[in-house]
């Protein structure tokens, strides 16, 4: 089965679907918590709209729906955060952070040329805002841009060096344009950065066994992986990788 070497966006390159028995008491006491936690979320969600009632000016409304914005994004809540952004730019133009929201929105629903535009926005309003070229290295991943994407994940790094995901995206872009030791490169920037960090560990795997043709540093840093995350539902083709590389 073809290796796919992973970027971290806000929507996965693969998602897995993962099937479970029965649950275990711990696995109710975090599904209880979650619940509680979502509750607590659209509590705050519901005075935020509440706030807007009140708001006498367009920035203080514009600062409410960026805020709504943010939330739902943390949230996963798409069309909401399009939505909230959207309206936040409507009473304040010039808001970056809105616009930034709005780009990251727009990459989850596939708009990656509308992402284009708000990040560029975004960008001219705060030029050393790392989040906005990094979301622009993945709205230009996404468009199969490769230039274009290192060149803003580079950027995202400049202007945060200890931006791990863009490091791991970076080494995925120059793995996939051919610059193997750049990858390698920024792959072990992030273990170095943190060394459980472990989807670094599987892309290195990935550039060792299918481009670099290193078999023993391949099925090391699989193991790494496996380690990490060993309940990871690709643990058994990983297995089959790490078996058929002799380890």
């Amino acid at each position: 089965m073809k290796k796919v070497i992973f970027a971290v966006l806000l929507i996965p390159l693969l998602i897995f679907v993962i099937h479970c028995g029965k649950k275990d008491i711990s696995e109710v006491a975090e599904q209880e918590f979650k619940l509680s936690e979502n509750a607590s979320v659209n509590q705050e969600i519901k005075k935020l709209h509440e706030a807007l009632k009140t708001a006498e000016t367009d920035i203080a409304k514009a600062e409410i729906y960026t805020k709504i914005a943010s939330i739902h994004s943390e949230k996963g809540d798409i069309g909401s955060m399009i939505k909230s952004a959207t309206e936040a730019i409507k009473y304040q133009p010039n808001q970056y952070m809105s616009h930034y929201l709005l780009g990251k929105s727009y990459i989850a629903a596939g708009r990656y040329n509308d992402a284009v535009d708000e990040l560029n926005i975004a960008i001219s309003l705060k030029s050393d805002f790392a989040p906005a070229y990094f979301e622009m290295g993945n709205a230009e991943y996404k468009r199969y841009n490769y230039k274009e994407s290192k060149k803003n994940f580079q950027l995202a790094i400049k202007y945060d060096k200890n931006y791990i995901d863009a490091y791991n995206n970076l080494g995925v872009v120059c793995t996939l344009s051919g610059d193997l030791k750049e990858a390698e490169k920024n792959l072990k920037i992030c273990n170095s950065l943190n060394p459980e960090y472990a989807i670094a560990y599987k892309n290195l795997g990935i550039l060792y066994d299918t481009k670099m043709k290193k078999n023993a540093e391949a099925v090391m840093n699989y193991n790494k992986y496996l380690t990490l995350r060993p309940d990871c539902p690709e643990r058994s083709l990983v297995k089959l990788w790490i078996a058929a590389l002799g380890g």
